[in-house]
């Protein structure tokens, strides 16, 4: 094959890709109904429907009402981008009522986080969930840490109620610690006399 052929099939390969390419885009042209690219954020030319599986791993949502603290879901996470707090010593003000548990903090850092879904499947009460929202760009790292008991971004105003919540916990924890030594000094006491009645009712 000489080299004039050689550079005229070059050329005839090209023109085909051309026109096939161009054939693409003019269908498309003519036809600006159908989709071809999901313009991100826009309402009105975004798609209408749920394009996502039902088992999407998106970002984490809680059913506080359901949680016990068992911290199972911290403890089996591969990444420990998961933190909680919380009390049964008695009513915390500002916490979030769970299954028998004041909960005070429940945290995850969506930075770190790998969408494994590991925190969700041991979980024996089932409230945590991973949801369909997939969209976590923010301008800072602080707002990819995401309170789950308010459902948005952990804020330094959390962080304060979360300090005072901390020291309350500590003062609800000796409250009950002196109830349940009075209540055992009382116990015993009354097992004393108890004694010493029979003692007396023999004598």
């Amino acid at each position: 094959m000489s080299a004039l052929q050689t550079y005229i099939n070059k050329i005839a390969k090209v023109s085909k890709s051309i026109i096939i390419g161009m054939g693409v885009t003019w269908r498309y042209f003519v036809s600006p109904k159908e989709i071809v690219t999901v313009q991100y954020g826009s309402k009105k030319y975004g798609p209408q429907e749920n394009y996502l599986p039902a088992r999407h791993r998106g970002v984490h949502y809680l059913e506080s009402e359901k949680c016990i603290q068992c911290n199972i879901c911290a403890t089996s996470c591969p990444v420990d981008c998961i933190e909680m707090e919380g009390t049964r010593d008695g009513d915390l003000e500002g916490a979030w009522q769970g299954d028998k548990v004041q909960i005070s903090r429940f945290v995850i850092d969506l930075n770190k986080c790998i969408f494994c879904n590991l925190c969700c499947e041991p979980c024996p009460k089932e409230c945590i969930h991973m949801g369909q929202e997939f969209d976590i760009a923010a301008y800072t790292r602080s707002n990819g840490v995401k309170n789950l008991l308010t459902d948005r971004p952990w804020t330094e105003k959390d962080r304060e109620e979360e300090a005072w919540r901390r020291d309350e916990m500590a003062r609800l924890k000796e409250e009950k610690k002196k109830q349940k030594a009075a209540e055992a000094a009382a116990k015993k006491a009354a097992a004393a006399k108890k004694d010493e009645d029979k003692k007396d009712d023999q004598s």
